[in-house]
């Protein structure tokens, strides 16, 4: 007799008996599962460990904005008393170049022109004529000079070319009398010679006429003197004078004159004629040759990039790329938009077309490298600062 079972006895046995319908899948799949967990997991704090831990450094440049300006400006500026100040400041030494004031007496009239072929945009050379001033009181005071020279040049040929002619006449006819008095007298020296050597004549008598012969000499002498006088004009020391005087008028006519050509304004430096930033700002000239960024360095990293000497500056986002090096930074901390920040200068190497004066450009400056470490510091410490100075 065969025996059979009930269904429910067969499934059980089913259940439990061992072959194909058996598996085993969501076990497996757990161990599987949690195996790479602990397997990423180990990967991420190994590297993570690795990255804090590790000696090998990286580059991490300062990230920063930058200002664009002209390496050097010229301005011409109205003092508030009248005077004119044109002054040089150059932003790659953040010094100014020097200065030149134009002061004028109170009560002269004064005007500046601008040269009308100057206009916003156009470029100068060194040298070019800008404006001319024009001073009422220089003016006055050469007509008065000049005219003085001419009084004084007269006087000195006057006195050059001597007496006039009535007066030199005179003298001639009074050397013409003296001469003939000693001639004639000459005949009564000659026989009262002749009468002494054979003793005619006493001794006195001899001496009077030897007396009376000198003196007509001397007449003839002083008469000689006079007419040369006449003739020649003042003596020399007088000549002297009036010659000195001319060359005192003459000097400082071309003082005034050298003090005039100064009132000339020309263009000291090469560059563009820029906007005036202020009524009393009569005309400003910005330098085209060179440019340079002001650069404010946030001051967690100023340590950084005080230790590189003349580090790299970066700046994309250019027709071509834009280069340059920090030359200067400012020992002084200033507070930016809420932050601190120490402002650094960087002349840049051929700026292309496209970078123009006033622009404000992202930027990196390139300082040495640091460990994963180092600059995780970094990063926590400008955090720091920026929700501290945040808080204010």
């Amino acid at each position: 007799m065969s025996a059979t079972l009930e269904p429910s006895a067969q499934q059980d046995i089913a259940s439990v008996r061992p072959g194909k319908t058996a598996s085993y899948p969501r076990p497996r799949r757990r161990v599987f599962g949690r195996f790479i967990r602990l397997t990423s997991a180990a990967v991420v704090l190994g590297s993570l460990a690795f990255a804090i831990f590790s000696p090998m450094r990286f580059q991490f440049p300062v990230n920063t904005y930058a200002t664009i300006t002209p390496a050097q400006k010229w301005l011409l500026v109205k003092g508030t008393n009248g005077q004119l100040i044109a002054r040089t400041f150059n932003y790659q030494t953040g010094m100014s170049d020097g200065y030149r004031v134009a002061n004028f007496t109170t009560g002269s009239s004064i005007s500046f022109t601008v040269d009308p072929s100057l206009t916003l945009g156009r470029h100068v050379a060194v040298g070019d004529t800008v404006g001319w001033i024009s001073s009422s009181e220089m003016q006055e005071r050469l007509v008065v000079l000049s005219g003085q020279l001419a009084a004084a040049q007269h006087v000195l040929a006057v006195s050059a070319t001597g007496q006039k002619d009535a007066v030199v006449g005179e003298a001639e006819q009074r050397l013409r009398a003296a001469q003939r008095q000693r001639d004639e007298y000459q005949t009564t020296v000659t026989r009262t010679q002749a009468l002494f050597d054979r003793k005619l004549i006493a001794a006195g008598d001899y001496e009077n006429v030897q007396s009376n012969a000198h003196k007509l000499e001397d007449d003839v002498s002083i008469a000689s003197a006079a007419l040369e006088a006449a003739r020649t004009g003042a003596k020399p020391e007088q000549l002297a004078l009036a010659e000195s005087n001319i060359a005192a008028l003459k000097n400082e006519i071309s003082a005034i004159n050298s003090r005039a050509a100064t009132f000339t304004l020309r263009a000291p430096i090469a560059g563009v004629v820029t906007p005036t930033p202020s009524g009393d700002t009569l005309l400003t000239i910005g330098s085209t040759s060179e440019f340079v960024a002001m650069v404010p360095i946030p001051f967690s990293d100023y340590p950084r990039v005080a230790a590189e000497r003349r580090p790299l500056l970066n700046i994309p986002g250019y027709s071509r790329p834009v280069r340059g090096r920090v030359v200067a930074i400012h020992h002084e901390i200033e507070v930016l938009f809420g932050h601190r920040v120490v402002l650094a200068t960087a002349v840049l190497d051929s700026p292309p077309d496209d970078l123009l004066p006033g622009s404000i450009v992202r930027c990196s400056v390139e300082c040495g490298p640091l460990t994963m470490r180092e600059y995780g510091t970094l990063v926590f410490r400008n955090a720091a600062t920026g929700a501290a100075a945040g808080s204010y």
